[in-house]
This record gives structure tokens, sequence and C-alpha cells, in this order.
């Protein structure tokens, strides 16, 4: 594959999102087989700067999530079918909620709940993480009174996930940036990848934009961080992406697994969404959008970060995270 065709093709795919945000930079990483390369996209400039760009990565933190989940399976940590009570005391015994159901959005939370949300507004003396309508105390009594749970129906919980993650690091004996610090960014040496952000990296951290292209203060999340609350860069998730592509870790092969059934060509495993062969997802923080996507069968990927809030009716990093990978899969 000749690179600059490539970023050619590329770049008429992303042309029509930077042309208008004038503050927007994007960075767009590439696998096909043995070739991976990056660019940054400003304005109407395309270039292969290194300048480590941090940006917040949102949801895409679920997959960093769910791969040390795996790990910790394969390692007989925990176990996949374990019941929530095991992990939380004020839970009654044999609560028929289990790990699997935080990691596949199937646990029965709410997701986005118009009473909860009203309540929220008239009770700020509760402190919840952004994009999260409970608190952690909050969703223990949910699990505590709902003893029920779960009907058999996907509703994505950014609740959900901020609870795997915060008992991973319980029985890790730790707090979930450590547990995340030290079970997937040391092994794999992603070394702009953080979520408190060190001294050292500040002035490689963009500012975040919103839809309007309103400047958005930095994301704090103190309770469920595991649900959205890494930075990263382009050139540290192509890193976390060869690992999936390549099959080369037996904890991360288990989140590739279908684990629930969305619609008849959509499932989830654990974290990723399975759609035909594509396994991906995508993050949305108050500033910035992301999209990490890959074909195992096709030895494809692409990774996706751009400093705006992205309006899914217009052209953001999921349609062109969709685009790209067909451009290499049409390429081979």
């Amino acid at each position: 594959m000749d690179l600059n065709d490539l970023k050619k093709d590329i770049f008429k795919i992303a042309y029509p999102y930077v042309k208008t945000r004038p503050n927007v930079i994007l960075s767009i990483g590439v696998i096909c087989r043995n070739l991976d390369a990056a660019f940054i996209f400003n304005g109407s400039n395309v270039t292969y700067d290194k300048k480590p760009y941090v940006y917040e990565i949102g949801s895409i933190s679920k997959v960093l999530t769910t791969s040390m989940f795996g790990e910790m399976i394969q390692e007989g940590i925990v176990k996949i079918e374990d019941s929530i009570a095991k992990y939380f005391s004020e839970i009654p015994d044999n609560h028929p909620v289990t790990l699997r159901h935080f990691a596949n959005h199937t646990s029965g939370l709410p997701g986005i709940g118009v009473l909860k949300n009203i309540y929220n507004l008239f009770d700020s003396q509760t402190p919840r993480d952004p994009f999260c309508p409970y608190s952690l105390n909050e969703a223990i009594q949910y699990f505590k009174t709902h003893t029920q749970e779960p009907k058999v129906k996907f509703r994505y919980s950014n609740v959900g996930m901020g609870l795997l993650g915060y008992l991973l690091a319980n029985e890790l004996h730790t707090d979930f940036e450590t547990a995340i610090t030290r079970r997937i960014v040391e092994p794999l040496n992603l070394t702009n990848t953080f979520i408190s952000i060190p001294p050292s990296k500040e002035n490689t951290v963009l500012k975040g934009y919103s839809v309007r292209g309103h400047n958005k203060p930095p994301l704090e999340m103190n309770e469920f961080m595991a649900a959205g609350a890494l930075r990263s860069t382009v050139d540290d998730l192509l890193k976390f992406l060869k690992i999936h592509i390549g099959n080369q870790n037996s904890g991360y092969l288990l989140t590739h697994q279908a684990t629930h059934t969305i619609s008849k060509d959509v499932s989830i495993g654990l974290g990723w969404v399975l759609e035909d062969d594509i396994i991906w997802h995508n993050g949305s923080t108050k500033g910035f959008s992301s999209y990490l996507g890959f074909n195992k069968k096709q030895q494809t990927g692409v990774v996706i970060l751009s400093n705006y809030r992205s309006s899914i009716l217009a052209t953001n990093p999921l349609e062109m995270g969709k685009n790209i990978l067909q451009l290499l899969q049409n390429s081979l």
C-alpha cells in the first residue's frame, strides 16, 4: 500500500469534518497488516507530526477496563458469572446481576432516566461523575432494592461499567487508576495514557471543544473512572489495538466473544461492540470524541481522536472510522 495514496484517501474522508472546526486537531492512526501510520489533520493540512497530542478518550476507556477484566478472568482472580453480591456486602446474597452484566450493559441499570435527572437537578449535595446519573452509593442502593434484575435488555450504562472497574480494583487491593496503570498502561508501554495529568504532560493535553466550538474544561471523574476517565494518544491506542488484532493475549480474546445479541447484525462482547466482522467502540466527552475499531480477519484497524464533541447528525469519528476500515479492506 502506498502511504501517500492512503494519506490522500483518508484526507478525503476527514476533510468534511475538519473544514468546519477552526480549532480541530484530528489524529487518525491506521493498521493494515504489517503497515501502521498516523496522521494529524488541522484544517486543510495533513502532516506526519509525531507530537504526542493527548485526548480525552471517553468511553474507549471501557475497553481498556474490560481488557483488564478479561485478564483477571484468565488468572482466576474473578469469574465472569460472579454475582455482584460477592463484591458488595450491602447487596443481598446471590443477586442475579453478575460481572458479565456490567461488562455488556445488561445489568438493568437505567441508561438515561428523565425522572432521575430531574431529581439530580435538585440534589446538588450528592457528587456524581459526568454522564453518570447515580453516585456509587446510589448505584449500590439500586441493586439492594432491585433484586429481580437483570431484565434481559441492553441499556448502555456508564455506571455499570464504572462499578465493574471499581470492584476489579478492589480485588487488586488498589484504586482504579493504579490498577489500570499496572495492568494495561505499563505492560503495553502506553507512555502517554493516564487519568490524572502528570505535570510533565500538561503541554501535550489538548483543549476540548463542544459541538458549537466552545472551549470545555478538562474531564474529572472520581467514582466511575473505568467508564470514561482515561486520556491517550493515537500512537498508544495503536499499540493497544495491535494486541487485540494479533490475538496475542488470551484475556483480551475473551472480550471479543459475543455475550448478548442486540440485533440481527450487532452483538456485544465484554465492552466491545461486534458488528459483522468489525469490533469497535467509540467515545465522547464534553469536548472530545473518538473511535477505535478493527477487523481481525483482514488485520486492519483504525484509531480516530478529535478535540471536538461530535453531533450524531453530522460527520463524526464513528462514521469516519467505518469508512476508513472499508477503505483499508478495499486496498488489500
